[in-house]
Parts: structure tokens; C-alpha cells; sequence
């Protein structure tokens, strides 16, 4: 489907302030002001931060609580048990602690729930057996900040709970020991959108900081936490937070350490995924993260923990292969999903009339409504959520939602009351149940609220193109500034460009989907190369010209580095 592409508006008072205070080309300059980098200082910042740059972690409120609860179990050798979530962040975040309790000297256990069993977050059920093991003090990763009825039983219990997450927060937070989230609306630390693992990052910060106060490294090793940055560039990534401020910082050291990693695990991943070093966050996004998901979605997602922590290499590269062989299965049940999906939506103008659409299948595996909502979301830009029976709850449905146009899905969802029995995530994705009963009630209600939110602030709808560029200004000292930006990704999206009335010198069929392609200008005589993902069907459908909306890469082959295009989409015309 081609979209309607339009060039994001930038101010040119602001791009020539840029241009003349920072010495770079106006389309650098417009670069940083389409992602909101209008001045100097904030350009500066963005280049060259760095590690010394991250907050102070005890600017996370509760943190200083749960550090001084965490002091006490070491000392007194208390059971601490990891509670974990079975998507990449919670399985990350696990193997974080797992391995920095371990270094600090104080082996820790960890728990993370099925899917389908138990559902997300904490239960009584995994309390109760987690306290007659033994366990003292839990601390949950990347989830439990809604689990007010799973905290008010482990007080019961005299079982004392930490909780770091970074989902949204809802109007009154469990009656936890500790509670550190940045979302919490009482607390000052600045970057409000690290995931879980960079919350447990900071956790760990914090808590090496109090033991070197109380010279508890006098006489052991003392953790040197920039070899745990790989891992929580992973989680940042796979779990899509945007890439700018904190968490550039955490994924532009985090791929660096990719390429010295000291975890046998995620060598074995990379291994599997065929990801190679120098890493970049396609790498992480589309390759090892959807693998470290796919036990989770399908089987269980302690088999990513177990890898990820694991020490024995041949035990590493099994678990590895677990995980690959669940990620293909995933692909196979999501191909079958989002074809059943897209049917569904095309063949009812009920739905495509929606300003958010609610699909459901009785038949549909609840571990990937998640990617097939993201899929649909793509597709047809617009929220998604997508639901299927809810095993744990009997008559409810289970779903995931994602969102588009800078809809807040987690608010809105909220924002239905009595109609969601469960709703938790934050602004760009979501997880819900609702029972089936109130399916039909749920959805109307939500299309309302969703249409509202867009007539106050309406949508850009169809492809956005930082500029226009000719081919003649595709040059390696090009590639170099450009390659300033990186690394890509939500928040910091890899430039769009678009070149117009190109010739195309050259189309084949590559590896059954891709297509092969090579242009030209008009009356130049040099040909660029052309990758266009996905869209071999188009192949009979070009035209002597052609409007072209692409990426750049680097691409060296026989010695020769050249830039190419990445084909996003095209316009075919017949003069220009």
C-alpha cells in the first residue's frame, strides 16, 4: 500500500542557527530540528554524551529505601529472589541482578511467570511458595507497579517487596517497602523513559555506590557495572524506548560492549541470530530481540534467563537454539494471525471507519497478539488491539495494544473504567483484559475516546521524509555525517529521504521477496544501488521514472564501499 509522503516542517530560522553556530550542512541541521534538537546545546549533548552524563540514581524516588532494605539482606544473608517479566526487558532485567548479586558476593534466586498460566506481573499463588522457599525480600523487574492486591498478600506474609518498573502508573501505587519507577509523578529523576533494565540498572548504580560508602569493597571486588551495558542496551531497544537523553547513552556503550561481551549467553544469541560485531539496533531490535521473546510468548521465558545467565558455553548454545527454533514457530503463528487479521479489518468498513479497532479470534495464540497489533498498527496507522481467550480467566479476553499518532494507548485504555479488569504498559504499547461480555461496549467506548484525542490533535498520517536529496549528494563524507545520528530507533528514527524522477537502470528478483534494483539520474551517467525489502511483487510495476522514498547504507563489496539505497517505497510516473 503506497502511503502519502510528506516532508516533516522544520523551522529555517532554526536550521540556519545550526548551520551557522555549528558549521554543518543544512540537511544535518534539519536533521536535528526534525527530532527536536533546536539549539546548540541541545546538539552538543545529543553528540557527545556519555557515561559520566547519566542522573544520579538516588534521584529515583524510593531508591534510597530500597537500597538501605537490599544493605540489610546482604549483611544478614537474607534469600532475595528476582521477580521477573517473560518479555526481553524482564528476561534482561532478571539476568542483570542475577549477575550483579552474584558478583557482589550474595547469590540471588529469581521467578518469572508463564504467560499463559499465571499472566503478567505478580500472583499470590508464586508469593505463597516464594516465601515458604525461604525468601525474605523480593524485587521485582519491569513489572508489579498496578499488583496492589499481590503486594497487600505478600504483607500478609511479612514478605517484604521492592518494585522497580517504568510502565505508566496508576492513581494510587501498592503499599510496596519501595516503588521506584520513573514514572511516579513524585519523583525528580529526569529521563521518565528508561525501561525495567534501566531501572535495575540505576538500582544497581545506587547500590554500589552505597556499599564502596560502607567499604564493603575493601576487601572483595568491586563491580565494574560498563560491562552490564550490553544487556541493557538490548532491553532498551527491544522494548522500544526512544532513543535519545539516558538511553543513547545506555545503547551507544551497550553495542560497544556487544562486541567484548563477557556473558556466554548472549554470545551464543548473536551466535544463533547471526549478528555480528560492529552491532547496531536493527541488530538488537530485529534479531536477538525477537528470539529472547519467543520462549516467552510461546513456551518459557526462563529459558532466556537460564541462557542469559548461563556459564557453560555448550549449555549457552543449546538454550540458544531454543530460543531460534521458538522464534521461527512464533513466525509461523504470526504469518497465519496477521493474514486472519488483515482479513478481518479489510472485509468490514465497521472497523476500517474506526479511529482505534479492536479484533479478537477464538483461535488466536495469546503470546503473539502483541507483534500482530504492532504488524496492523504499520499497516494501516492507526491504534490496534488485538485479543484472544484469556486462559487463567475463564470468560476474559487477554490483549495487546499499540499506538499510533502519539496516542497515549496505556491513558486511553484506562480511561474505558469499569469495562477493563486489567490494563497496564505505557504510551506507545499496552497490555488489557477485559471480559467478553463487555467486548463490544469496550470498543465503542474506546474508538470514542481515541476519535476525541485526534480531533484535538490530528494525526500525521502517510510516510515522513526528513528532505529531499539528490544522488549526486550520497557520498561517503555524507555517510560520515550522517552516521553522526546513530544509533536509530524509536525517538531517533533512521533518516527518511526522498529522491524524485529517477531511472531505474536495472530490477531483479532477490531471495524470492526482495527486489534488486539500480538508478540513475536523468542525463548523469553514474548508477546507485538499491535494496527494496519485501516488494519483488512490484517488479512488472516500474515505470521509466520513479519517485523513490529511501534509506542510506554503507555497502562494500570487492573492496569497494559505496552508498546505497534502501527502498522504503516508490511512485512509478511516466515523464518528469
Amino acid at each position: 500500500m503506497t502511503k502519502e509522503w510528506f516532508i516533516k516542517p522544520a523551522s529555517d530560522t532554526l536550521i540556519h542557527n545550526l548551520v551557522h553556530n555549528l558549521h554543518i550542512s543544512p540537511l544535518l541541521a534539519r536533521l536535528f530540528v526534525n527530532r527536536g534538537l533546536t539549539t546548540p546545546d541541545a546538539v552538543d549533548a545529543f553528540l557527545n554524551s556519555n557515561l559520566s552524563h547519566l542522573p544520579n540514581p538516588f534521584l529515583l524516588k524510593d531508591m534510597d529505601k530500597a537500597v538501605l532494605r537490599i544493605v540489610q539482606a546482604i549483611y544478614k544473608k537474607e534469600k532475595i529472589v528476582i521477580y521477573g517479566d517473560y518479555d526481553v526487558d524482564g528476561t534482561v532485567s532478571t539476568s542483570l541482578l542475577w549477575h550483579f548479586f552474584n558478583e557482589l558476593g550474595h547469590p540471588v534466586s529469581f521467578y518469572v511467570p508463564h504467560r499463559v498460566r499465571e499472566g503478567y506481573s505478580l500472583n499470590n499463588a508464586a508469593l505463597q511458595k516464594l516465601k515458604e522457599e525461604g525468601a525474605g525480600l523480593v524485587i521485582t523487574v519491569d513489572n508489579a507497579i498496578a499488583a496492589h492486591g499481590a503486594i497487600d498478600f505478600a504483607n500478609t506474609l511479612n514478605l517484604d517487596v521492592i518494585i522497580t518498573d517504568h510502565h505508566e502508573v496508576p492513581p494510587s501505587i501498592p503499599q510496596a517497602l519501595a516503588v521506584v519507577n520513573p514514572q511516579r509523578r513524585d519523583c525528580d529523576y529526569p529521563a521518565k523513559e528508561i525501561c525495567g533494565a534501566g531501572v535495575a540498572y540505576n538500582l544497581m548504580m545506587a547500590l554500589r555506590m552505597r556499599l564502596r560508602e560502607e567499604g564493603y569493597f575493601k576487601e572483595r571486588h568491586e563491580p565494574n557495572l560498563r560491562k552490564y551495558l550490553d544487556l541493557v542496551a538490548l532491553a532498551t531497544v527491544a522494548d522500544v524506548m526512544p532513543l535519545m537523553g539516558v538511553n543513547r547513552i545506555f545503547v551507544r556503550y551497550g553495542m560497544e560492549q556487544m562486541a567484548r561481551t563477557e556473558w556466554k549467553g548472549l554470545k551464543a544469541l548473536m551466535d544463533v541470530a547471526k549478528v555480528s560485531v560492529p552491532v547496531d539496533a536493527q541488530a538488537l531490535g530485529f534479531y536477538l530481540g525477537p528470539r529472547l521473546n519467543a520462549c516467552g510468548r510461546l513456551y518459557e521465558a526462563s529459558t532466556g534467563v537460564k541462557m542469559l545467565i548461563s556459564r557453560d558455553e555448550a549449555e549457552a548454545r543449546r538454550l540458544a537454539s531454543e530460543l531460534d527454533k521458538a522464534n521461527f514457530e512464533r513466525r509461523e503463528i504470526e504469518k497465519g494471525i496477521v493474514a486472519e487479521a488483515m482479513a478481518m479489518y479489510e472485509s468490514d468498513t465497521v472497523y476500517q471507519k474506526r479511529s482505534a479497532v479492536v479484533l479478537f479470534s477464538q483461535n488466536w495464540h495469546p503470546g503473539v497478539v502483541g507483534i500482530v497489533a504492532s504488524r496492523l498498527m504499520n499497516k494501516y496507522q492507526k491504534p490496534f488491539i488485538v485479543m484472544a481467550p484469556d486462559t487463567v480467566g475463564g470468560d476474559h479476553l487477554k490483549g495487546s495494544a499499540r499506538s499510533f499518532g502519539g496516542i497515549n494507548i496505556t491513558e486511553s485504555i484506562r480511561a474505558c473504567g469499569d469495562l477493563v479488569l486489567k490494563c497496564g504498559g505505557h504510551m506507545a504499547a499496552s497490555g488489557l483484559t477485559i471480559t467478553a461480555k463487555n467486548k463490544a461496549l469496550f470498543e465503542e467506548k474506546l474508538d470514542q475516546i481515541v476519535f476525541n484525542k485526534n480531533k484535538e490533535n490530528p494525526p500525521q498520517v502517510g510516510l515522513a521524509l526528513d528532505g529531499e536529496l539528490s544522488l549526486s549528494e550520497m557520498t561517503l563524507a555524507f555517510w560520515n555525517e550522517l552516521n553522526r545520528l546513530a544509533p536509530f530507533g524509536n525517538g531517533n528514527p533512521e533518516p527518511v529521504f526522498s529522491a524524485r524522477g529517477l531511472v531505474p537502470q536495472e530490477a531483479r528478483v532477490v531471495g524470492e521477496k526482495h527486489l534488486k534494483l539500480k538508478f540513475k539520474e536523468k542525463d548523469k551517467p553514474f548508477f546507485y544501488g538499491a535494496i527494496a525489502f519485501g516488494k519483488a511483487e512490484a517488479l512488472p510495476l516500474l515505470a521509466p521514472f520513479m519517485d523513490v522514498a529511501f534509506h542510506c547504507q554503507k555497502n562494500t563489496f570487492n573492496n569497494r564501499t559505496s552508498i546505497e539505497l534502501k527502498v522504503i517505497d516508490f511512485k512509478t510516473r511516466i515523464s518528469i
